[in-house]
């Protein structure tokens, strides 16, 4: 494998992420003395690894990162892997959506600083297969199809207390169960 030229071993994480280069994240990995930090490192804006693969709808690097321990983190923008993927126009991306949303279910209803979850980023790019595989994974978490419904930049409070509901139901963790109807009306 050709070592990179420029930069350090985190940038080339990433650049070997947004190329879809499995053995090149496992190059630049193994450069480094501190893979965790290596592999969850963001660049000028806080964009990972993860970010870079998904927002350029790389599935084995996404899948290869998720697999290492990858951590979901929000960009500088407050921009998910999911917001990334849900632009990214890739006809990979829609696959991918279920494994990103299985390392960190909150993506799906979280706001970016332009106040657009992932779906209303996907709606803005015209990528109707990315809108289609979004509202399907909505409809596996109860409540988030509703919170899903409101439009991009729009200031409603009951549209980000919907939100924040969701997020604080399916952001349980791994012991989290599938919330029932009786359980979103408790939350309303």
């Amino acid at each position: 494998y050709a070592r990179p030229r420029r930069g350090k071993p985190e940038r080339w994480v990433r650049e070997a992420a947004g190329n879809d280069d499995v053995e090149g994240i496992e190059f630049a990995l193994d450069a480094g003395k501190d893979r965790e930090r290596l592999l969850n490192k963001g660049d000028f804006v806080g964009r990972t690894a993860l970010h870079w693969a998904a927002g350029r709808g790389r599935p084995d690097a996404v899948r290869y990162l998720l697999s290492l321990g990858a951590r979901v983190k929000m960009s500088a923008s407050q921009a998910t892997p999911l917001h990334d993927l849900a632009a990214s126009g890739s006809p990979n991306a829609p696959a991918l959506v279920d494994e990103l949303l299985a390392a960190a279910p909150w993506q799906l209803t979280k706001k970016d600083i332009t106040r657009c979850m992932p779906v209303e980023r996907a709606k803005n790019a015209g990528y109707t297969a990315m809108v289609r595989a979004l509202e399907a994974a909505a409809m596996t978490v109860t409540g988030a199809e509703h919170a899903m419904a409101s439009d991009c930049g729009s200031r409603s409070t009951t549209d980000v207390s919907v939100s924040t509901r969701v997020r604080t139901v399916v952001g349980r963790g791994a012991g989290a169960r599938r919330s029932s109807a009786s359980d979103w009306k408790a939350m309303t």
